[in-house]
């Protein structure tokens, strides 16, 4: 049973924007929740932007197009999640912007909750909870749990931003190539134009996608990113993150993440019994470990190029 309870007197509409790169059928299933929305259709409009998709992606999403009231489909380039999801906001026209990702899954409420919450508050940004499968979950897949209030990360699982205080920014930073750090880098300029705030209801389920070995092991080369947002805000960046971009690589990822990751893996010892879990997460480890150092030449180049980017009298660096 569809609802208009969060249409007052005033017109609101919601656009959904979508990033995506070759993952076609987690992508319609995502599609698949938006059309059970409890929101009329009337009322949002879902803008899909392809990012260099190859697998059938752009094909798939023209044979579903007229099931929705809208939806916009955008083929770009392959130039990066903060580029693609800017592109679909260019072309939006509702008063606020939802973001999921492709491999998500929508509560039948989401969006009604959303744009509850937004009347109700008079919020810049919210920000929803991200539940995931935790049974299925393994060394080697990828999920977000977001149970609580994370106002400085406002991961892009389930985030939305009234479009106006979007704009005001200027959106997310391109030069973050990488998908890390570009929502940490947005929620920081967003939140000083108001506030941001956390909604339970609005739900979003981020089953575990399964990945591959050598891809879970080379993950530690977006830390190069940590350079970009350290240099572009370091009062912030020491707030919220870390004292620096190296202490964070060296020792909150190399030794404290990695130890709590061997922790975790211990658990396939005991409950659920899955040794070959616990041999995988201790390869992880190592693999990671490995590339932690291999990819200190990266990092380094980075130091550098954004170093000299900074302003000699100040903290702050667009």
């Amino acid at each position: 049973m569809r609802s208009n309870s969060i249409i007052s007197t005033n017109y609101l509409k919601i656009s959904v924007v979508v990033a995506t790169f070759n993952r076609r059928e987690s992508l319609k299933r995502l599609l698949e929740s938006l059309l059970q929305q409890t929101l009329s259709q009337a009322f949002f409009e879902v803008i899909v932007v392809s990012d260099g998709s190859t697998d059938g992606t752009v094909e798939m999403l023209h044979q579903i197009q007229g099931h929705f009231g809208s939806l916009k489909i955008i083929d770009l380039m392959n130039r990066g999640p903060g580029a693609a999801r800017n592109a679909g906001a260019r072309v939006a026209s509702g008063d606020f912007l939802a973001f999921t990702d492709d491999d998500c899954i929508a509560s039948e409420d989401w969006l009604e909750q959303i744009g509850l919450v937004f009347e109700r508050t008079g919020a810049v940004a919210v920000q929803g909870r991200t539940t995931t499968d935790r049974l299925a979950r393994s060394p080697l897949t990828h999920q977000m749990e977001i149970l609580t209030p994370q106002p400085t990360t406002l991961p892009t699982c389930n985030v939305a931003y009234a479009k106006s205080a979007f704009e005001a920014v200027g959106g997310f930073d391109e030069s973050f190539t990488f998908a890390h750090n570009e929502d940490a880098d947005l929620a920081w300029r967003v939140e000083e134009l108001g506030k941001i705030v956390f909604a339970p209801t609005a739900h979003i389920m981020h089953p575990p996608r399964r990945d591959l070995f050598w891809k879970r092991a080379c993950w530690v080369r977006f830390l190069q990113s940590e350079f970009r947002l350290y240099y572009k805000d370091q009062d912030k960046y020491q707030k919220y993150r870390s004292l620096s971009p190296w202490w964070n690589i060296y020792w909150n990822v190399f030794v404290v993440g990695q130890v709590q990751m061997i922790k975790s893996n211990c658990k396939y010892l005991i409950y659920p019994f899955k040794p070959q879990y616990f041999i995988v997460g201790i390869g992880l480890v190592a693999a990671r470990w490995i590339n932690l150092i291999r990819f200190y030449p990266a990092y380094y180049n980075a130091y550098r190029f954004y170093c000299k980017r900074t302003p000699a009298n100040g903290h702050r660096n667009s």
